[in-house]
Protein backbone atom coordinates (compact mmCIF):
# COMPACT_ATOMS: atom_id res chain seq x y z
CA UNK A 1 0.00 0.00 0.00
CA UNK A 2 2.84 2.37 0.91
CA UNK A 3 4.55 1.45 -2.37
CA UNK A 4 1.52 2.48 -4.45
CA UNK A 5 1.28 5.85 -2.69
CA UNK A 6 4.95 6.50 -3.38
CA UNK A 7 4.54 5.73 -7.10
CA UNK A 8 1.47 7.96 -7.32
CA UNK A 9 3.32 10.86 -5.70
CA UNK A 10 6.24 10.42 -8.08
CA UNK A 11 3.93 10.45 -11.09
CA UNK A 12 2.25 13.66 -9.95
CA UNK A 13 5.63 15.36 -9.38
CA UNK A 14 6.87 14.28 -12.80
CA UNK A 15 3.70 15.67 -14.41
CA UNK A 16 4.27 19.04 -12.72
CA UNK A 17 7.87 19.15 -13.95
CA UNK A 18 6.86 18.32 -17.55
CA UNK A 19 4.12 20.95 -17.48
CA UNK A 20 6.54 23.62 -16.22
CA UNK A 21 9.09 22.69 -18.94
CA UNK A 22 6.43 22.96 -21.66
CA UNK A 23 5.25 26.32 -20.32
CA UNK A 24 8.83 27.67 -20.28
CA UNK A 25 9.40 26.51 -23.84
CA UNK A 26 6.24 28.27 -25.02
CA UNK A 27 7.24 31.51 -23.27
CA UNK A 28 10.74 31.41 -24.78
CA UNK A 29 9.43 30.72 -28.30
CA UNK A 30 6.86 33.49 -28.04
CA UNK A 31 9.43 36.00 -26.86
CA UNK A 32 11.78 35.04 -29.69
CA UNK A 33 9.05 35.42 -32.30
CA UNK A 34 8.17 38.87 -31.00
CA UNK A 35 11.77 40.03 -30.95
CA UNK A 36 12.76 38.65 -34.39
CA UNK A 37 10.98 41.26 -36.56
CA UNK A 38 12.56 44.01 -34.49
CA UNK A 39 15.97 42.43 -34.95
CA UNK A 40 15.44 42.29 -38.73
CA UNK A 41 14.29 45.90 -38.87
CA UNK A 42 17.22 47.04 -36.75
CA UNK A 43 19.61 45.18 -39.05
CA UNK A 44 18.09 46.82 -42.12
CA UNK A 45 18.41 50.27 -40.55
CA UNK A 46 22.03 49.61 -39.62
CA UNK A 47 22.81 48.41 -43.13
CA UNK A 48 21.27 51.57 -44.54
CA UNK A 49 23.28 53.76 -42.19
CA UNK A 50 26.62 52.12 -42.92
CA UNK A 51 26.00 52.28 -46.72
CA UNK A 52 25.86 48.54 -47.29
CA UNK A 53 22.60 48.97 -49.30
CA UNK A 54 22.96 49.70 -53.03
CA UNK A 55 20.78 52.01 -55.16
CA UNK A 56 18.59 49.04 -56.04
CA UNK A 57 15.06 49.73 -54.91
CA UNK A 58 15.58 53.49 -54.53
CA UNK A 59 13.29 55.87 -56.41
CA UNK A 60 13.30 59.47 -57.66
CA UNK A 61 10.60 61.90 -58.82
CA UNK A 62 10.76 62.87 -62.50
CA UNK A 63 8.65 65.39 -64.43
CA UNK A 64 6.61 64.22 -67.40
CA UNK A 65 4.19 66.01 -69.72
CA UNK A 66 0.50 66.06 -68.79
CA UNK A 67 -0.49 66.88 -72.38
CA UNK A 68 0.90 67.14 -75.91
CA UNK A 69 3.08 70.23 -76.30
CA UNK A 70 4.43 72.02 -79.37
CA UNK A 71 7.96 73.02 -80.26
CA UNK A 72 8.71 76.43 -78.75
CA UNK A 73 5.90 76.23 -76.18
CA UNK A 74 6.49 77.90 -72.83
CA UNK A 75 6.65 75.55 -69.86
CA UNK A 76 5.22 75.78 -66.37
CA UNK A 77 4.23 73.47 -63.52
CA UNK A 78 0.62 73.17 -64.75
CA UNK A 79 1.79 71.29 -67.87
CA UNK A 80 3.78 68.63 -66.02
CA UNK A 81 3.47 66.11 -63.22
CA UNK A 82 6.02 64.37 -61.00
CA UNK A 83 6.05 60.57 -61.11
CA UNK A 84 8.13 58.14 -59.07
CA UNK A 85 10.54 55.90 -60.98
CA UNK A 86 13.49 53.69 -60.10
CA UNK A 87 16.83 55.49 -59.87
CA UNK A 88 18.28 52.90 -62.22
CA UNK A 89 15.67 53.73 -64.89
CA UNK A 90 15.85 57.52 -64.57
CA UNK A 91 17.30 59.05 -67.79
CA UNK A 92 20.29 61.36 -67.54
CA UNK A 93 19.25 65.02 -67.46
CA UNK A 94 15.69 64.26 -66.35
CA UNK A 95 13.80 67.15 -64.74
CA UNK A 96 13.26 66.45 -61.05
CA UNK A 97 11.65 69.72 -59.94
CA UNK A 98 8.91 72.03 -61.26
CA UNK A 99 11.18 75.02 -60.58
CA UNK A 100 13.45 73.92 -63.45
CA UNK A 101 10.58 74.56 -65.89
CA UNK A 102 10.32 78.27 -65.06
CA UNK A 103 11.14 80.62 -67.97
CA UNK A 104 11.89 77.70 -70.29
CA UNK A 105 10.47 76.68 -73.68
CA UNK A 106 10.61 73.45 -75.67
CA UNK A 107 13.11 72.79 -78.45
CA UNK A 108 10.89 70.05 -79.89
CA UNK A 109 7.41 68.58 -79.67
CA UNK A 110 6.68 66.58 -76.51
CA UNK A 111 3.97 63.93 -76.32
CA UNK A 112 1.65 63.35 -73.36
CA UNK A 113 3.27 61.14 -70.67
CA UNK A 114 6.76 61.75 -72.13
CA UNK A 115 9.49 62.55 -69.62
CA UNK A 116 10.93 66.08 -69.72
CA UNK A 117 14.69 66.41 -70.14
CA UNK A 118 17.12 69.32 -69.89
CA UNK A 119 18.31 68.72 -73.46
CA UNK A 120 14.76 69.34 -74.75
CA UNK A 121 14.50 72.85 -73.26
CA UNK A 122 15.96 76.28 -73.88
CA UNK A 123 15.67 79.60 -72.02
CA UNK A 124 12.53 81.59 -72.77
CA UNK A 125 14.55 84.53 -74.09
CA UNK A 126 17.05 82.47 -76.12
CA UNK A 127 15.30 83.23 -79.41
CA UNK A 128 15.90 86.98 -79.38
CA UNK A 129 18.75 89.39 -78.98
CA UNK A 130 19.13 92.88 -77.54
CA UNK A 131 17.29 95.34 -79.78
CA UNK A 132 14.76 92.82 -81.08
CA UNK A 133 11.07 93.60 -80.79
CA UNK A 134 7.98 91.41 -80.94
CA UNK A 135 6.11 91.88 -84.23
CA UNK A 136 3.20 90.09 -85.90
CA UNK A 137 2.41 89.45 -89.54
CA UNK A 138 -0.80 88.07 -91.00
CA UNK A 139 0.13 85.88 -93.96
CA UNK A 140 -2.16 85.05 -96.86
CA UNK A 141 -4.15 81.83 -96.83
CA UNK A 142 -1.88 78.91 -97.72
CA UNK A 143 1.30 80.97 -97.38
CA UNK A 144 2.41 79.20 -94.18
CA UNK A 145 3.01 75.41 -94.03
CA UNK A 146 0.56 73.59 -91.75
CA UNK A 147 3.44 72.09 -89.75
CA UNK A 148 4.72 75.52 -88.65
CA UNK A 149 4.08 76.07 -84.93
CA UNK A 150 5.62 77.73 -81.89
CA UNK A 151 9.40 77.28 -82.02
CA UNK A 152 9.56 76.51 -85.74
CA UNK A 153 12.27 78.24 -87.77
CA UNK A 154 11.22 79.68 -91.13
CA UNK A 155 12.51 81.76 -94.00
CA UNK A 156 10.16 84.54 -95.11
CA UNK A 157 10.18 85.01 -98.86
CA UNK A 158 8.60 87.52 -101.23
CA UNK A 159 6.54 86.24 -104.17
CA UNK A 160 6.25 88.58 -107.15
CA UNK A 161 4.56 87.27 -110.27
CA UNK A 162 7.05 86.90 -113.06
CA UNK A 163 10.02 87.55 -110.78
CA UNK A 164 12.44 85.61 -108.61
CA UNK A 165 11.44 84.89 -105.02
CA UNK A 166 13.61 87.03 -102.75
CA UNK A 167 14.49 85.96 -99.22
CA UNK A 168 13.32 88.76 -96.93
CA UNK A 169 14.02 87.41 -93.42
CA UNK A 170 16.24 84.43 -92.70
CA UNK A 171 15.55 81.81 -90.05
CA UNK A 172 12.90 83.64 -88.05
CA UNK A 173 11.70 81.70 -85.01
CA UNK A 174 7.93 81.58 -84.58
CA UNK A 175 6.94 82.75 -81.10
CA UNK A 176 3.24 82.08 -81.53
CA UNK A 177 0.73 81.17 -84.22
CA UNK A 178 -2.99 81.79 -84.51
CA UNK A 179 -4.22 80.60 -87.90
CA UNK A 180 -2.12 82.65 -90.36
CA UNK A 181 -1.10 85.29 -87.81
CA UNK A 182 2.50 84.65 -86.74
CA UNK A 183 4.62 86.57 -84.24
CA UNK A 184 8.41 86.92 -84.19
CA UNK A 185 11.24 88.72 -82.44
CA UNK A 186 12.96 90.87 -85.10
CA UNK A 187 15.54 93.61 -85.20
CA UNK A 188 15.03 96.98 -86.89
CA UNK A 189 16.25 95.90 -90.33
CA UNK A 190 14.06 92.79 -90.38
CA UNK A 191 11.03 94.81 -89.34
CA UNK A 192 11.68 97.29 -92.14
CA UNK A 193 12.17 94.54 -94.70
CA UNK A 194 8.90 92.84 -93.72
CA UNK A 195 6.98 96.10 -94.05
CA UNK A 196 8.50 97.03 -97.42
CA UNK A 197 8.29 93.55 -98.94
CA UNK A 198 4.62 93.20 -97.93
CA UNK A 199 3.86 96.32 -99.97
CA UNK A 200 5.51 94.81 -103.07
CA UNK A 201 3.92 91.39 -103.17
CA UNK A 202 2.87 88.34 -101.15
CA UNK A 203 5.02 87.01 -98.33
CA UNK A 204 5.20 83.26 -97.75
CA UNK A 205 7.06 80.98 -95.33
CA UNK A 206 9.46 78.09 -95.91
CA UNK A 207 10.12 75.91 -92.88
CA UNK A 208 13.50 74.55 -91.80
CA UNK A 209 13.61 70.80 -91.27
CA UNK A 210 15.62 71.28 -88.08
CA UNK A 211 16.46 74.41 -86.09
CA UNK A 212 20.15 73.46 -86.16
CA UNK A 213 20.31 74.07 -89.93
CA UNK A 214 22.37 77.01 -91.16
CA UNK A 215 20.43 80.21 -91.90
CA UNK A 216 19.83 81.12 -95.55
CA UNK A 217 21.30 84.26 -97.07
CA UNK A 218 19.00 87.27 -97.32
CA UNK A 219 18.62 88.37 -100.97
CA UNK A 220 15.85 90.95 -100.70
CA UNK A 221 16.64 94.56 -101.56
CA UNK A 222 13.95 97.15 -100.80
CA UNK A 223 12.78 99.28 -103.74
CA UNK A 224 14.21 102.44 -102.15
CA UNK A 225 17.68 100.84 -102.20
CA UNK A 226 17.62 99.31 -105.68
CA UNK A 227 18.58 102.56 -107.38
CA UNK A 228 21.58 103.02 -105.11
CA UNK A 229 25.02 101.80 -106.17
Amino acid sequence: MAYNKKNKLYAIRRGYIISICILCAVVILSAGYMLYPNMVSEKAVNNSKDGSNTSKGKTVLIARAKLNMSQGELLDASKAELVEVSVELAPKGAITSFSKLDNMRLKREIAEKEFLNEMDMMPKDAVYEEGDRLIEHNFAEGAVPAAVSEGSAIDIKLFIKGGEDSLVVSKAVVISRSANLLSFYMDGSEQEFIKEAASEGMLFAVQYIDTSQRASEVTYIPLYNKGRK
